[in-house]
């Protein structure tokens, strides 16, 4: 019969306190562990112990007496600090671990309590690949308070960057929108784009302003000041302020602009502010002011009926399933989002013929869908709402300089004198659906047309009236001197005479703001040209970036999250909408000090 081996764990072995004088040996955390190389013995055991320290170490047998007992405190305490500084690193991992968790689940505005379903994916993930982390990985804190605190944290951090940025702007300009949110509060988002006096420039999200009343014009002005209060910003070196064209912004004597400019005439700055009202809201105005509102009622009404009611918008789509339709379903129309607009009337468009028959079949009124000349309207819509949106799209996107934007609608307006001379002639190039209908009259295409030009015209006049700081800006080499402003003359004609610099300027690898930075800013020969540049870049040509963060803000205060503070509301946004990083390697290290 066998014997049964015995198991070491089975002979209880106990370290014995005279091998730490005698082998140089501790026990720590349950292993003899060597204080000279800090090695580890498997087993409480005088033999194996013995041999690692005759085998490794046999030069500190000459050390005896008092002189050993002091080496062993020696190494004691060497061992004891080492061991310190190890979880001290640790730790500070951990906490850095826990930050860089928090700005991924903020920048993709997620709730602070996914912190805890974070942990439990790694822990699961830990179990199976690197079992001997689990308990690294278990100290890493991501409750919902500590993910809470660390967005702050770091929110805060991000805007202590942007005050220093703020501190050394040379020129700076102003964007405000405003918005409600799920709990119908008022919400002012200011954003500012500066440029230093190394021509530095920079565009970030300000303050997210919470304001409970009225939110008129004077309301509107005290939280603007109260944010370049708060990021330490000389209203002296203002060149712009961009808005969404409102009555409370815009408006001739109670507007927070006008207020504005009375507020600095007190302070005695006198300098004239360029106002701008965001070309993306003209743009999306006028295709409200086209002269096509029937023909989006009719669309409206028979899309709503296909898409309100569940059970004809299942039989609408097994119609068009059957029919082998282009499309697979319709679009809601939004009224405020004109891209909306674009898709829906594209879709309706194509789908014409199974709109048609699916009206009919409910015993319901679909002669327009019928009538050649109604679908030629509609085929021009299409068409005219796809160059609005091709439009809209050019003037979106965030660190736009406002001469290209301007230049987009200039073109706009060539373009809109082109069809208008073309529909004349019933020419529909530019028309490709209303082409395939073959309209026999286009007076009605050629008014809307007319009347959109107009709107164009009347609407940009404040932008037409800086055409002329546009172009110095951005083609000096073709402006006439004796148009230029006295105090960049002769600059300007040192700068044209300059083959060298009009060869860097024409070069297809420099960029216009890489030029007036590296050839004129560093040689200090042009600081008019330069000051001049340094204003234009730092316009705002629309609120875009207002509008951005308004569908961030509406995402991350939902209606499920609606009870989430304006503080923590602030703190996700900035983290989720700005250039700037935290420095989460420094707020950690600052928490480790902290803790010790």
């Amino acid at each position: 019969m066998a014997t049964k081996r015995r198991k070491v764990d089975a002979e209880c072995r106990i370290f014995q306190g005279i091998w730490t004088e005698k082998y140089f040996f501790i026990q720590h955390f349950g292993t003899p562990t060597c204080l000279i190389c800090h090695a580890s013995v498997s087993v409480n055991k005088e033999f194996n112990i013995r041999r690692h320290y005759v085998t490794k170490h046999p030069k500190f047998s000459e050390i005896i007496g008092q002189a050993r007992k002091h080496e062993v405190h020696n190494l004691k305490w060497s061992l004891a600090n080492q061991m310190l500084k190890k979880q001290g690193v640790e730790s500070e991992r951990n906490t850095l671990a826990s930050y860089a968790v928090s700005k991924l689940i903020a920048e993709n505005m997620k709730p602070v309590t996914d912190g805890d379903f974070v942990k439990e994916c790694l822990m699961a993930v830990v179990e199976i690949l690197c079992p001997e982390k689990k308990v690294s990985f278990s100290n890493v804190n991501l409750s919902a308070r500590t993910v809470a605190r660390r967005i702050e944290e770091m929110s805060a951090d991000v805007k202590s960057c942007l005050k220093d940025y703020c501190r050394n702007f040379q020129f700076f300009s102003i964007a405000l929108d405003q918005s409600t949110d799920t709990k119908n509060t008022a919400q002012l988002a200011v954003f500012v784009r500066g440029v230093t006096s190394d021509f530095d420039t920079v565009e970030e999200f300000v303050q997210l302003e919470h304001m409970k009343g009225a939110a008129i014009g004077v309301d509107i002005l005290v939280a603007l000041l109260k944010c370049t209060t708060d990021m330490e910003l000389d209203l002296s070196k203002l060149v712009c302020v961009a808005t969404d064209g409102t009555p409370a912004m815009v408006r001739e004597k109670k507007g927070a602009v006008a207020m504005l400019e009375s507020h600095m005439e007190g302070l005695e700055i006198n300098h004239e502010i360029k106002k701008m009202h965001c070309l993306i809201h003209h743009e999306a105005l006028f295709a409200k002011s086209s002269n096509v509102k029937d023909v989006m009622e009719v669309v409206v009404r028979a899309v709503n009926l296909l898409l309100s009611r569940g059970l004809n918008h299942r039989q609408f789509q097994q119609l068009f399933s059957e029919a082998e339709a282009q499309y697979g379903d319709l679009l809601y129309f939004c009224d405020v989002r004109l891209l909306s607009r674009g898709a829906m009337l594209e879709k309706v468009y194509a789908l014409r013929e199974e709109i048609a028959t699916f009206l009919e079949g409910k015993n319901v009124s679909a002669s327009e869908f019928r009538d050649p000349k109604w679908l030629s309207s509609l085929a021009f819509l299409v068409d005219l709402t796809a160059h609005l949106n091709n439009l809209n799209s050019q003037l979106q996107g965030r660190n736009q300089l406002v001469h290209d934007m301007c230049g987009h609608i200039v073109a706009f307006e060539t373009k809109l004198r082109l069809w208008e001379c073309q529909l004349e002639k019933s020419c529909y190039a530019h028309f490709p659906k209303l082409q395939e209908t073959q309209p026999t009259d286009t007076d009605t295409f050629v008014t809307v047309i007319r009347d959109l030009k107009t709107e164009f015209s009347s609407r940009f006049a404040d932008i037409r009236s800086h055409t002329s700081e546009f172009r110095l800006f951005a083609t000096p080499f073709d402006v006439d001197i004796d148009n230029a402003p006295e105090n960049v003359q002769m600059e300007l004609i040192e700068m044209q005479c300059s083959d060298v610099l009009r060869t860097k300027f024409n070069a297809t690898d420099i960029s216009l703001l890489e030029f007036y930075k590296k050839y004129l800013h560093e040689t200090g020969r042009y600081t008019n040209l330069v000051d001049h540049a340094k204003k234009m870049t730092s316009m705002f040509g629309s609120t875009y970036m207002c509008e951005q963060l308004f569908s961030k803000m509406k995402y991350t205060k939902s209606k499920l999250r609606n009870r989430l503070t304006d503080a923590h509301l602030d703190g996700i946004l900035h983290l989720a909408s700005s250039n700037l990083s935290p420095d989460i390697e420094r707020l950690s290290s600052v928490k480790q000090q902290v803790s010790h």
